[in-house]
């Protein structure tokens, strides 16, 4: 509601305002006494309806053509009353030819709908009907007019009608480019159109048209004109005092832009200033966003631990939520215990932040505590409860929309997909146009860049380093990249303490010096456990059986690979899966002297191995499973399945051979000028 103490918007008359006022003249009064009989009841249930949700102006104003059209789709339309009356409105601009007519228009409103009210002591329809209101304000507003506005009002009217005549017509063009629809600033020097001026005509007050206008530049991603219309919403005319009371206002709203662009230096110095001035305010919600905002910001030193925000009344509980990222992060050595406490905290908060603070109920925002808990249940291992939780955002979200919670679960599902060797279905599902076409340019960055990992790790397990290489490594997006996840002999570090020894633990097993890096290796699987990421901890367990048993240690590394084999063999990670189901088989045989029995246990392990790697085309650790496995039929004399395991290879080779001098793919240009070709759509809207 707003503040009494602020004046209110002043009222300017718009063509389709006068269109309104005859619908309501013609059918609240001329058909009243009509030789044809008054109009329906359904059919003026029908106008009603119209004229309720255009009085209200929740949506754009409809044009000429398509009102006209709206009123002829009204039941009982066919009537002769009806038809009369579609007549008569059709007619009605051919009445209002001169402005004097327009003037006349008005003060025959006023004598209908005013003076009779007030002589009839049992009609209330001017001091309380929607519509009595609607008529008196527009009448109050023409007699401030000045001929000239009179005159100027006369001529978009009858241009507004030529130019929206037809249903449909200029239907994709702005409001504001049309015939009295202008958005101008105005002081008392230049507003010549009222020849009377009340107190609240003298002074431009605010609007909300420059916030529009912001949050399309926003979405297209126009960065410098977004701030511009920014800075001229908050530079508008509020209230009287000398200072507008928003400037704290202003400085967060740009500092939320710096963040959202990872600009993060800006955010911190505007941050900064807009602190100090809701402190010189006392605007203690502001400053309780400014703070909140301020501890996103990723630490200045190196090894800084980052703030975690204390429970307060007025902060928002997507706050609280935010402080999951930091306790995923492993660097901070934080138990993933610990992000579920946060996040029970946070759906606490939420239900108070509604139900006892009154605040707004925002329906997206309901369900990122359960975006956030599929991301945690990934990490935790469980993949199965964490698709539980990205069904739950996907069947209760806006399909098409700009929702963050949405988003993140499709990228989420898609990525894990790829995961599972599923490349075409995961990049099939991101490409739908359910899932960009109402994305703003800062989440489109976003997607581009999912989809660009995506293609990343298809060509590293493809083993095509050229394809990386020569095509996709010039088109990646802005986001961020670690190569140590897809190809081996990358020096650059991942700052973790689990998952950097387990890659320079397999880049020291290339050169054949595996049990060298045992130490570091045992550190991560310590870590692992403690963090409660069970998915690392059991391929750090593979890792640690594998060296085992380059090490002799055969009944060892067999027991605690079967310890974690129920986790694995369910498939919730097949690369894992393969992995761990080559090394039991190995450990199997080792473990049981190469014996015939020792032999004929693998095979099932091998063939799950060779199933998995196939499915997700990683060709030479295929063909490692394959030779190994072509060795174990031999050992055990059968011929036909050694021979159509070495046909497998010697297959298996020539795609390898194949995919590593492949440059460019049919399919992956194809993605990738979509993804183009979508993000310069989304630029032009």
């Amino acid at each position: 509601m707003r503040n009494p103490a602020n004046p209110p918007v002043k009222h300017i008359l718009r063509p389709h305002h006068v269109n309104l006022l005859a619908i309501i003249v013609l059918a609240f009064q001329t058909f009243d006494y009509a030789p044809e009989g008054p109009l329906p009841g359904p059919f003026m249930l029908h106008l009603y309806r119209i004229l309720i949700r255009e009085l209200s102006e929740v949506m754009e104003p409809k044009g000429f053509g398509d009102l006209t059209t709206e009123i002829m789709k009204g039941p009982m339309g066919d009537l002769p009353s009806a038809q009369r009356f579609y007549q008569r409105f059709s007619n009605e601009h051919l009445r209002l030819q001169r402005p004097q007519d327009l003037s006349d228009f008005f003060a025959n409103l006023h004598t209908l709908y005013v003076e009779r009210d007030e002589e009839d002591n049992n009609s209330d329809f001017a001091r309380r009907s929607l519509f009595g209101f609607f008529c008196h304000r527009c009448y109050i507003s023409s007699r401030k007019l000045s001929f000239t506005g009179l005159s100027k009002l006369h001529r978009d009217y009858i241009s507004w009608i030529e130019l929206t005549f037809h249903a449909g017509q200029h239907s994709d063009q702005h409001p504001t480019k049309l015939p009295g629809y202008e958005d101008t600033r105005e002081d008392a020097l230049t507003m010549d159109y009222l020849a009377h001026k009340a107190q609240s005509d003298k002074k431009p007050h605010a609007v909300a048209t420059a916030l529009g206008d912001y949050e399309k530049a926003a979405a297209i991603g126009e960065e410098n004109s977004a701030t511009e219309h920014l800075r001229r919403f908050f530079e508008q005319h509020f209230h009287e005092a000398h200072d507008s009371g928003l400037r704290q206002h202003a400085l967060l709203s740009v500092a939320r832009r710096h963040y959202l662009h990872h600009e993060f230096v800006a955010c911190r110095k505007t941050l900064q200033e807009a602190i100090g001035v809701a402190r010189t305010c006392s605007d203690k919600l502001t400053l309780q966003a400014c703070m909140s905002l301020y501890n996103r910001l990723p630490p200045t030193e190196h090894g800084q631990k980052p703030t975690i925000n204390d429970i307060q009344p007025d902060l928002h509980p997507y706050e609280i939520l935010r402080d999951v990222e930091k306790l995923l992060q492993i660097s901070n050595q934080q138990p993933l215990t610990a992000a579920f406490e946060r996040i029970i905290k946070t759906v606490g908060l939420y239900d108070h932040w509604i139900n006892l603070q009154r605040a707004p109920f925002i329906e997206a925002e309901q369900w990122g505590p359960h975006t956030v808990q599929s991301v945690v249940w990934s990490l935790h291992g469980c993949a199965r409860l964490a698709q539980i939780q990205e069904n739950i955002v996907t069947a209760f979200t806006e399909v098409g929309g700009a929702d963050n919670n949405r988003l993140t679960v499709a990228l989420n599902r898609a990525y894990y997909r790829a995961r599972q060797g599923k490349y075409e279905a995961a990049l099939a599902s991101l490409i739908d146009p359910d899932v960009w076409r109402g994305l703003y340019m800062t989440d489109y960055h976003i997607w581009a860049n999912e989809i660009w990992h995506i293609l990343v790790l298809r060509a590293s397990r493809r083993g095509q380093p050229r394809q990386f290489t020569e095509f996709l490594k010039q088109r990646r997006p802005h986001g961020v990249y670690r190569g140590r996840e897809y190809w081996n002999g990358t020096p650059m570090s991942l700052n973790s303490c689990i998952r950097d020894p387990m890659y320079e633990h397999i880049q020291m097993k290339e050169a054949d010096q595996g049990y060298t890096w045992v130490e570091p290796l045992l550190t991560a699987t310590w870590q692992a456990e403690f963090q409660c990421r069970f998915g690392h901890y059991r391929t750090a367990l593979v890792l640690l059986a594998d060296v085992a048993l380059e090490l002799g240690m055969t009944k060892w590394c067999r027991r605690i690979i079967e310890e974690i084999l129920p986790q694995v063999i369910g498939g919730d990670d097949l690369e894992q899966r393969a992995l761990t189901c080559f090394v039991f088989a190995r450990c199997v045989i080792a473990a049981g002297d190469w014996t015939p029995q020792s032999l004929q246990e693998s095979i099932p392990y091998l063939v799950t191995a060779e199933k998995d790697y196939e499915l997700l085309d990683m060709f030479r650790q295929l063909q490692d499973v394959q030779y190994f496995l072509s060795v174990v039929y031999h050992n055990l004399g059968m011929v036909k399945e050694r021979d159509a395991t070495a046909t497998r290879h010697l297959k298996a080779d020539s795609l390898r051979a194949k995919a590593t001098t492949v440059v460019l793919e049919d399919m992956v240009t194809e993605v990738w000028d979509l993804v183009v070709d979508v993000g310069a759509a989304l630029a032009a809207r």
